[in-house]
């Protein structure tokens, strides 16, 4: 197969992605949406960290701040900077609930992604460049989007919803030996006083969404996403439909959290 660059091992891409998830991860496994349990999902190698990012996109200019704070949640774009994203944009909206599915206001969501090429904003991404479509053959060049937020946060309303504006992050290979690419996914992090933290990662499924049928491939062959340790009923949960609504230009999808003490 065509490429260049270097590519994460199977091997590596769990020492990275389960090991570092230790530092953030829940104390629990599970959080739970309106009584099916939701999976937890590794934290990935990529977390925004201090002195990680490639391009250190900081919309929050207190230096006090941890970068992957510091972000809006508007990733189409960059403050300062006059382009916008390349990718399909959509709209993630949902809910943060107690266990009793009453609304978690003041919850901090943080989330991070690829970009439309499949790259993250990572030092440890640097040199995981190019490499072929396994369908089209195509040889996707995985360079960094300068007008790509990469990482964003909000926090929770009363009513405990939340909203990302970003754009669909593209796949990438994990262990091309062995026919792995990661599906597209957003990396979710959650705190709420009187919580553990909670991380997974949301995937994403809907006509709409370009090239549909082949990310659902991805999603059926995902090591992550069909581990044996979440249920199939967990697994649909971290799934999300994105569909045009009536009103408005961009796809939406929702994704609903409930956290367990």
């Amino acid at each position: 197969m065509e490429k260049t660059g270097k590519v994460l091992s199977r091997r590596k891409f769990f020492e990275l992605g389960l090991g570092a998830a230790g530092t953030f991860a829940a104390t629990t496994s599970l959080a739970q949406v309106c009584g099916i349990a939701t999976g937890k999902q590794a934290l990935g190698p990529f977390f925004p960290r201090p002195g990680t990012p490639d391009d250190p996109i900081r919309e929050d200019a207190d230096p006090t701040t941890p970068i992957y704070l510091a972000n809006d949640s508007d990733l189409t774009f960059v403050k300062g900077r006059s382009g916008r994203a390349s990718g399909q944009v959509v709209l993630v909206k949902g809910r943060v609930e107690s266990e009793a599915c009453q609304p978690i206001k003041n919850a901090t969501l943080i989330i991070w992604q690829a970009s439309e090429t499949g790259r993250y904003n990572h030092t440890g991404d640097a040199e995981n460049q190019d490499f072929t479509h396994p369908v089209t053959r195509k040889v996707i060049r995985r360079t960094l989007d300068p007008f790509f937020q990469y990482w964003g946060r909000t926090v929770t309303s009363e009513n405990g919803e939340y909203q990302f504006k970003t754009i669909v992050p593209g796949f990438y290979p994990a262990d091309l030996e062995n026919g792995w690419y990661r599906p597209p996914h957003i990396h979710f992090m959650i705190s709420a006083m009187g919580y553990p933290q909670f991380v997974t990662q949301m995937y994403f499924k809907g006509n709409e969404i370009a090239e549909s049928e082949f990310i659902q491939d991805l999603n059926g062959k995902d090591l992550l996403l069909q581990t044996r340790d979440i249920t199939d009923a967990q697994r649909q949960k971290l799934v999300v439909e994105f569909k045009r609504p009536q009103i408005g230009a961009d796809l939406e999808g929702r994704f609903d959290i409930q956290l367990t003490r």
